[in-house]
């Protein structure tokens, strides 16, 4: 056994040993075998780590979450549960450099190693097993190749055997699924386990304790900054394009990195070249394709994810690649699926778990810019054409149908005046005013995207029956930007069509906008454009609201005789169509005229005729319109408290209603009468507010009549400096408007100056 001598000393054993030796045991008896094994080196603790991201930035949150997570795992027992961080966001999102990021931050905190795995759950390659995970565990941290076990549990129970007591940091990324990840979990709290999956992995959650991390897009700012860590000094040169190549990578660090790559390596192109380019959406994921790297071009990475869906999450996956809006509820979804909601709802969370989609709000979901342009990529590819086309249909009809649902049921006395849609088709689930305001005002981008997108197609007429179906809701609800948008789509939708008709309706819709907008001469030209066509076209309900508004714009530059006119041939169309809120609203619009002319008495009959009418219909937005203008006439009659009455109700009336532009006018018209009652500091905020709403739906009229009433308001209260800047607000607006009302603001802005 040994180079020495062996001496034997009375009831003991003596070993003297010279040379070298690499185990020795020392016995005073041996029974059976001695096997002895040359002793191995220590083994060096693992720090197996990727390297740190270049360029890391933002994540301040998240980062701060996680060393919060790590601060409560120090001091515990080792007998408590293990710690586990689960890292979920979308595709290119920045999961792996966050958690390499952070962990290399920490890393000195575990002194015993860190062990790392690309898990490959959503990728090219093969996912990898946990036998195999494990494997490479237990050699990273000594075990030798022939001590391994073969069995998975035996494996797992050998790794958490060596782990117990460790302080390792674990970092699972890329994983696919809780059932993936399960075995790789060490026994207790010295460990900490960092998971990153496109996943949510509730299971992983609710069973394992897990405390989810979700890392979302860059804000905006910081997505400009790490363009300027990637391509330098450029950035600051053309920060227009730069915010602009933000957009168009949705904020995503993997794209935007990629964009990056592209402006570093073509130094030739200013990056408005680039954004030139990066704005074709068609080819938007070919040129972010990092020179066809499958593990990190946009295309490829996103595909991973498209890969492990099951058919059905797939086709609904593809499917929403046609969807106009930026967001959508099941019931569309399901409309385009051919499904039902429910059905829809529980493929659209599946997708949410894969970070396919996310939730903007309760029950609605979306998708961000490069999914949307990769899914439909996939339709397009996988889809045959007349499988899209129907699809399309439906969810064109869907929308339609709904929104004149909607409008019937907010505006059923003017059906009427509304398109005729033929057949029957699925409907959003309306019932009252308050679900019917809410769904359109939820689904008002979707309105203005599909009738962009069917403008130029067999579509068109989508677009021009939009128009006519919702020009009172933008009207009503002062989104007057959106209704230039959708009124122009359809004048040209109309021309396309050779449908004079809706050509006719389309540039009545227009100018009645512009009228609120106050572009009087252009409201003039399409007013009169639209009562040409629809004259031509023997469309006379058309003509007859064409030329109501018309009288409206010529009563606001000072035209009365003209406006009286426009008025008088208005009643007779309406009265041989037997329509008799298109009667009241040319009585009140007549009513108006014969105030500016002093007549007032006349008036005041007049609109009462025209209440009464709106009354008979049921049209509660017009109520409101006469009662204030009755109001507004009974002050130059100097009887102020019954005026307040009326301007209240009209209040009440354009709340309930949600009409903007009501409610400025009624605001100025119950600071108006108030001031003539009592001057105090209370009558401010009834023009302050009536000013706000005006200056947000962008009715100029009413911005200047706000700043009339604050200047009269301020005089009366002897503040003399904030009133002369009121008048000449409101004196400017009047000059621009081209308003008659300018004469008598530059008097009292001049009175006030001498």
């Amino acid at each position: 056994m040994s180079d020495g001598h062996e001496n034997h000393a009375e009831g003991g054993t003596a070993n003297d040993v010279s040379g070298s030796t690499s185990a020795v045991v020392q016995a005073g008896s041996i029974v059976g075998d001695v096997h002895l094994h040359p002793g191995r080196p220590a083994v060096a603790r693992p720090h197996e780590l990727p390297a740190d991201v270049h360029a890391f930035t933002d994540r301040e949150e998240q980062l701060a979450d996680m060393d919060l997570l790590l601060a409560s795992t120090e001091g515990e027992s080792s007998t408590a549960a293990v710690v586990i961080s689960a890292v979920s966001g979308t595709a290119g999102v920045g999961k792996t450099a966050f958690a390499t990021h952070w962990a290399h931050r920490v890393s000195e905190r575990f002194p015993d190693g860190q062990l790392y795995v690309n898990l490959r759950g959503y990728g090219p390659d093969r996912p990898m097993s946990p036998t195999e995970v494990l494997g490479g565990f237990l050699r990273s941290l000594g075990v030798p190749h022939e001590d391994i076990p073969y069995e998975l549990d035996e494996r797992a129970a050998r790794f958490r055997s060596l782990a117990a007591g460790q302080r390792m940091l674990i970092v699972l990324d890329n994983a696919r699924s809780a059932e993936q990840v399960r075995p790789m979990l060490p026994g207790t709290s010295s460990c900490l386990v960092l998971v990153t999956s496109r996943d949510t992995l509730p299971g992983l959650v609710s069973r394992d304790g897990a405390r989810r991390v979700n890392l979302d897009l860059l804000p905006h700012g910081q997505a400009v900054s790490l363009l300027r860590m990637l391509i330098g000094p450029r950035i600051d040169a053309e920060p227009d394009a730069a915010d602009a190549l933000v957009q168009h990578c949705a904020r995503l660090p993997l794209a935007l990195r990629i964009a990056a790559d592209l402006a570093v390596t073509n130094p030739e192109l200013t990056l408005a070249e680039l954004v030139a380019d990066l704005a074709d959406e068609q080819r938007r994921l070919d040129l972010l394709d990092a020179g066809h790297d499958p593990y990190t071009a946009v295309r490829a990475v996103l595909s991973w994810s498209y890969r492990n869906l099951d058919p059905a999450e797939a086709r609904t996956f593809r499917l929403l690649g046609l969807h106009p809006g930026r967001e959508f509820d099941p019931v569309s979804a399901s409309v385009l699926v051919t499904g039902n909601p429910g059905q829809a709802r529980r493929l659209l969370d599946s997708l949410v778990r894969g970070h396919l989609l996310e939730r903007t709000r309760a029950g609605r979901y979306q998708m961000h810019d490069l999914l949307r342009v990769y899914a439909a990529d996939l339709v397009a590819q996988e889809e045959p054409e007349e499988v899209q086309q129907e699809a399309l249909r439906r969810l064109f009809d869907f929308y339609l149908r709904s929104a004149s649902l909607a409008m019937d049921i907010l505006l059923p006395q003017e059906r009427a005046r509304r398109p005729v849609l033929p057949g029957t088709g699925t409907r959003a689930d309306l019932v009252d005013d308050d679900q019917a305001m809410r769904w359109l005002e939820t689904e008002r981008p979707t309105f203005s995207a599909i009738a962009a997108q069917t403008v130029d197609t067999t579509w068109t007429v989508y677009t021009t029956l939009l128009s006519g179906t919702l020009y009172r809701f933008f009207d009503i609800c002062g989104h007057f930007d959106d209704a230039v948008t959708l009124h122009n789509l359809a004048v040209v939708a109309g021309r396309q069509e050779n449908d004079q008709v809706a050509v006719g309706r389309a540039l009545h819709n227009l100018g009645a906008v512009y009228q609120r907008l106050g572009r009087y001469p252009d409201a003039r030209d399409y007013l009169d454009q639209a009562i040409a066509v629809a004259h031509e076209a023997g469309e006379a309900k058309v003509e007859a609201l064409a030329l109501a508004d018309l009288g409206h714009v010529h009563m606001l530059l000072g035209g009365f005789d003209d406006a009286l006119d426009c008025d008088r041939r208005a009643l007779a169309l309406f009265e041989a169509e037997s329509d008799r809120t298109g009667q009241g609203q040319v009585l009140n619009n007549m009513g108006l005229v014969l105030d500016r002319l002093h007549r007032y008495e006349e008036s005041v009959e007049h609109s009462q005729r025209a209440l009464a009418l709106f009354r008979e219909t049921g049209d509660r937005p017009r109520q409101g319109y006469a009662l204030n203008d009755i109001g507004v006439v009974l002050q130059h009659l100097s009887r102020h408290s019954e005026a307040l009455d009326y301007h209240d109700e009209a209040l009440v009336l354009a709340r309930d209603t949600r009409d903007r532009a009501l409610e400025a006018e009624a605001l100025n018209g119950l600071g108006n009468a108030t001031r003539q009652i009592e001057v105090s500091e209370s009558i401010v905020e009834y023009h302050r507010q009536a000013l706000n709403i005006a200056e947000r739906i962008g009715d100029r009229h009413e911005q200047a009549q706000a700043h009339e009433g604050l200047a009269e308001t301020y005089e009366a209260l002897g503040n003399v400096a904030e009133a002369r800047e009121r008048w000449r607000s409101a004196l400017e607006i009047y000059g621009e408007l081209g308003a008659p009302e300018a004469v008598a603001a530059g008097r009292r802005l001049s009175g006030l100056t001498e």
